[in-house]
């Protein structure tokens, strides 16, 4: 694969995150459905009939060749060509086909210009709809997701945030028997995140509420705002705003008759674990608090970090990594220091050029077919919610927090490592003076608390597993350790 544009753009995506981008159709989604399969065929010479001149150089059939078998030898046979997504950028038709392999969901863009010939072709890691868009796509759920027999109840809400003038909606599930029942509150990870917080077909929180439920736990899951059934804005979001919501989550527990109003906790997942604590802080009534894979360090170290140890599993050599970590470095410095937005745009539009050239996606001849890439990503490292995040510290926080915390992780989470936030997360809990703390490393689990093989992000979808029964069970024998037996 060394050189391949399989590598390159498998790299690219662990800097950037892919655009939003929204349904449609037209002859170049045929085109590009058919070009998938000449690829799946082995017809090489009729794809590079559809390519334009500069990408007839960039890609003869040779390299061709060389992208696809590579990509077969990693993720496995070509199963289906599931959804389609296009968008347009300065006169090219963007298309991505979200596409079904034995052992990975991949997606292939392809780039046509106004004549309807292929300007750019690129292949990377399925990054699930729901984070791109905040819609259900027509992905399969895994065997975990799909819920049978509940004994509980189950009840679709919605709830004001005042302070933001929002309406809030999400599913409240209930024990079925007589009493008042402890209760907790799921908050989800970054990116648009529904109720169920779904990833590449895993319906996370979905199986996690069930698990509760079922063991004598009340759980509240909630759309973000934006997202789903619930209104306001997420694109202009902060970490700030997401906490602001749990709160308004928290408020809506404590009106409930059925809740035990001294027993009401939080679990955070991911940038849900950033959260729980600012809402701890906020709140008197948060009795107990989960944090499952949560940061325990800025976001910029976060985000370098895990870009680092996922394309290592991913087989990316040293000297690309570096580069990785240097654009990492270039474009959030320019997201926290740059107070002019054109200027911001402008500086950030050169690093990501000159790094598309440097780690070998495009030739600097190429660089205009790489603009409508470009552009997703100024959309997103402009974004309200980057600078936050980028920006915030979650140590003082957590020296704040009095209640019991649980935190997990898994062994072999690449995004939030367990070796650099484990300690950051216990020992800000300490320093704060928390004596109720039980913090865990679990063997062989990855970020989503599925049993992995290498923690790569690009396993997500192909495990059929979407949350370790050993891990629900330690969460919700822990928040039974910590309440009462519903009176």
């Amino acid at each position: 694969m060394k050189n391949s544009l399989l590598r390159a753009a498998s790299l690219i995506m662990l800097i950037f995150i892919p655009a939003v981008v929204s349904a449609s159709g037209g002859d170049n989604v045929k085109s590009a459905r058919k070009i998938i399969s000449l690829l799946n065929e082995g017809k090489y010479k009729e794809v590079m009939s559809l390519f334009d001149s500069t990408m007839k150089k960039a890609a003869p059939e040779s390299r061709l060749r060389d992208v696809w078998v590579s990509l077969i030898k990693d993720s496995g046979n070509l199963e289906a060509q599931l959804q389609d997504t296009t968008f347009e950028v300065k006169g090219h038709d963007i298309v991505i086909v979200t596409c079904k392999f034995a052992r990975s969901y991949q997606d292939i863009r392809l780039v046509f210009d106004k004549s309807g010939e292929v300007a750019g072709l690129f292949f990377s890691p399925h990054k699930d709809a729901s984070q791109q868009s905040g819609t259900t796509q027509n992905m399969k759920d895994h065997g975990q997701s799909e819920i049978h027999g509940a004994t509980y109840i189950s009840r679709d809400v919605t709830f004001e945030n005042e302070d933001a003038h929002i309406k809030l909606a999400g599913t409240l599930t209930l024990p079925d028997s007589i009493g008042r029942f402890p209760a907790v509150l799921l908050i989800p990870g970054s990116g648009p995140m529904d109720r169920d917080e779904t990833v590449m077909g895993h319906k996370i929180f979905l199986v996690l509420a069930d698990y509760l439920t079922r063991n004598g736990i009340a759980v509240l899951r909630v759309d973000d705002r934006g997202i789903g059934e619930s209104t306001g804005n997420f694109q202009t979001a902060t970490l700030k705003d997401f906490a602001s919501d749990a709160m308004a989550g928290v408020r809506y527990l404590e009106s409930l008759s059925e809740i035990k109003h001294n027993e009401i906790g939080l679990i955070g997942h991911s940038e849900g674990g950033i959260i729980a604590p600012m809402v701890a802080d906020e709140s008197h009534h948060v009795a107990f608090m989960v944090l499952l894979g949560a940061p325990g360090l800025p976001g910029e170290r976060i985000l370098t970090s895990q870009g680092a140890l996922i394309m290592k599993a991913n087989g990316a050599p040293d000297s690309i990594i570096e580069i990785n970590r240097s654009l990492q470095q270039q474009l959030f410095a320019v997201v926290k220091t740059e107070k002019d937005s054109a200027k911001a745009e402008q500086r950030l539009r050169k690093i990501l050029e000159d790094g598309l050239v440097r780690l070998g996606m495009v030739s600097a001849a190429q660089r205009e077919e790489a603009s409508a890439f470009i552009n997703g990503q100024l959309n997103f490292l402009l974004s309200p919610w980057m600078k936050s995040f980028l920006t915030y510290d979650p140590r003082p926080a957590l020296e704040k927090v009095k209640c019991p915390v649980l935190a997990l992780w898994g062994s072999k989470d690449l995004q939030v490592p367990p070796s650099e936030n484990l300690p950051a997360v216990e020992d800000a809990l300490k320093k704060g003076g928390d004596e109720d703390i039980k913090t865990m490393e679990l063997d062989g689990l990855n970020h989503l608390f599925q049993d992995a093989k290498t923690g790569s992000p690009t396993e997500y979808a192909a495990i059929q597993e979407t949350f370790s029964p050993k891990a629900l069970s330690i969460i919700a024998d822990w928040i039974a350790e910590k309440t009462r037996p519903a009176r």
